[in-house]
């Protein structure tokens, strides 16, 4: 699958919080990118992340979010891919092309990804495992995941 990404909208922001994932997981956050439109400046994630749609054939299909410690050499991304998408084999993909398009966009001398994932959340676990990353730490419900780059 080729995803393609862009600077995410208000009305994309307004789609994927519509996104509901069966089980024992959260919705997602999608308020900051509200308050910030808002307030009429960029539209910011959580954090203050950027915030990004990936999309496949033209429609909404993944979200990708990037946060850039540059001092420590570290771009943390935030990712979910569309409900209508899991579970069909396009996961790893989704990761690996939402990697590239962040180390391409945020070139700072990046030396690690990091990301947080739900401990029960066993695919996404797997799918991240299988494009590289390793379990560096838990917290509470939370588990730390790295890859070098």
């Amino acid at each position: 699958m080729d995803f393609k990404f862009r600077p995410i909208s208000v009305e994309e922001a307004n789609e994927i919080e519509d996104w509901h994932y069966e089980g024992k997981f959260e919705d997602l956050y999608m308020t900051p990118y509200f308050i910030s439109a808002d307030k009429g400046g960029p539209i910011k994630g959580p954090g203050g992340c950027d915030g990004f749609v990936a999309l496949y054939e033209g429609k909404v299909a993944g979200l990708f979010e990037y946060t850039v410690d540059a001092g420590a050499g570290v771009l943390v991304i935030g990712l979910a891919l569309s409900p209508a998408f899991v579970g069909k084999g396009a996961g790893a993909d989704f990761v690996r092309q939402g990697i590239a398009f962040g180390l391409a966009n945020y070139d700072d001398k990046l030396d690690v990804i990091e990301l947080e994932v739900n401990q029960n959340n066993k695919p996404a676990i797997r799918v991240y495992e299988k494009v590289g990353f390793s379990k560096i730490r838990c917290m509470e419900n939370e588990v730390v995941m790295r890859l070098k780059v």
